[in-house]
Parts: C-alpha cells; sequence; structure tokens
C-alpha cells in the first residue's frame, strides 16, 4: 500500500487559521475498482498538480488530507493508459467520523478500454488452417476444423479474421473472412464458415488399340 501523503488547502489563511490547519488531519482511503469490479493498481490521486500517490496492487491507496474542518476538495483521478479516467474529480469532505471509524473510505472506477474476447471458430470441411489477424497468425483449426483464439482489444472495435486456405486450393472460398465487432466488455462469440471441397476432375480413359492377329 503506497504511503500517506499530505494536501493542502489553507494556502490563502491566516496565520491563526494556518496554525488550526496544520493541526487537522483527515485520513482517507481510496478503492479503485474496474467495471468488472477487479482492482486497479497505479491510479494517480492528484489535488491541483500535486500528485498525492497512486493505488497499489491491490488497487487502494492511503492519503492524509490537511485543512479545516468543513472544506471540500476535489481529487483529480488518473487511471492507467488502458483505463479511462473518471470525467468529473472525487469530492472529499473534509469531515471527523462520528460512528469510530477513523478513515473515511471512498471508491473510484475506472473503466477498460481493452477488453478480452474469446472466439471460437468452426471451419466445416476445414481442418488444420490458419487463422490470421492483420496478416499474423493467432491460431489454428484442428483436425476437426475447431478452434478458440483469446484477443484483446477495444470497445466497438471491428474484427475481421482470416482463414488462409493457400495451402489448400481444394477448399472454396479461397482465404474467406470473418467479421465482427467487440462490445464493451469481456465476451465470448462463435463465428463459422462453411468450405466446399473442389473435386478433382475424373480422369478420361484412353482407349488403346486391340491389335488384331493375321
Amino acid at each position: 500500500m503506497t504511503g500517506a501523503r499530505h494536501a493542502h488547502s489553507c494556502a490563502e489563511a491566516s496565520p491563526l487559521l494556518w496554525e488550526l490547519c496544520r493541526c487537522l488531519d483527515f485520513p482517507i482511503s481510496i478503492t479503485a475498482r474496474s467495471e468488472a469490479r477487479a482492482s486497479v493498481p497505479g491510479v494517480e490521486i492528484s489535488l491541483g498538480k500535486q500528485v498525492l500517490g497512486q493505488t497499489d496492487s491491490s488497487g487502494s491507496a492511503r492519503l492524509a488530507l490537511h485543512g479545516p474542518e468543513g472544506d471540500t476538495l476535489a481529487l483529480h483521478v488518473k487511471c492507467p493508459t488502458t483505463y479511462a479516467s473518471p470525467d468529473r474529480p472525487l469530492l472529499v469532505g473534509l469531515r471527523h467520523l462520528g460512528d469510530g471509524s477513523t478513515v473515511a473510505r471512498f471508491e473510484v472506477e475506472c473503466f477498460s478500454l481493452v477488453h478480452s474476447v474469446v472466439v471460437g471458430v468452426r471451419a466445416e470441411n476445414g481442418p488444420r488452417l490458419p487463422i490470421l489477424r492483420l496478416k499474423s497468425v493467432i491460431g489454428h483449426t484442428d483436425d476437426q476444423g475447431v478452434a478458440h483464439v483469446l484477443l484483446q482489444a477495444s470497445a466497438n472495435e471491428q474484427i475481421a479474421l482470416t482463414l488462409d486456405t493457400s495451402k489448400n486450393p481444394s477448399l472454396l472460398p479461397q482465404n474467406p473472412t470473418l467479421d465482427f465487432a467487440t462490445r464493451e466488455s469481456d465476451e465470448f462469440l462463435l463465428v463459422s464458415q462453411k468450405f466446399t471441397v473442389k473435386r478433382a476432375a475424373p480422369r478420361r480413359a484412353v482407349s488403346r488399340p486391340i491389335p488384331t492377329h493375321l
């Protein structure tokens, strides 16, 4: 857990009030979670241009704020780059709790910009085919033409997977693309492709003359 940091809101106070401000200590605990309720480490908490601390591996940060009781501080929350930060600051009232608790607890939410997408692929008549995304192989179908691939994608992203049939010229269509759009959360979806196997034309028997003997 990060060590407690201190923030002041008494810059314009008189000397007497400044001494009072220094005596008032308001410890708080902030927990950052994703929309899936997972802990989010590395969330930066600041007051103005002063960075107060950031959440640890458990998604928590403990801070100590200073100021006159009754003041309200606006703490800015900056989530890691793979998450969207809250649009509004976290408003914290400096008040001593009367229920015996010594730490005021707050929770902030960081929305994931990247999600896990598990794609089940079924390729009828398409065993052992490479699966491409952006020209890179991300998996292969098995002997039954089935595969599962794990993708990382942003919300509402258009995904195109290609079944590479370049080594199987008898399959039609050649190199088909499976298109779909992701949602705003982790998901599992199924895509399918049916192949027709082009049969080789039968060889025509060449008749040979029957020898005759005189």
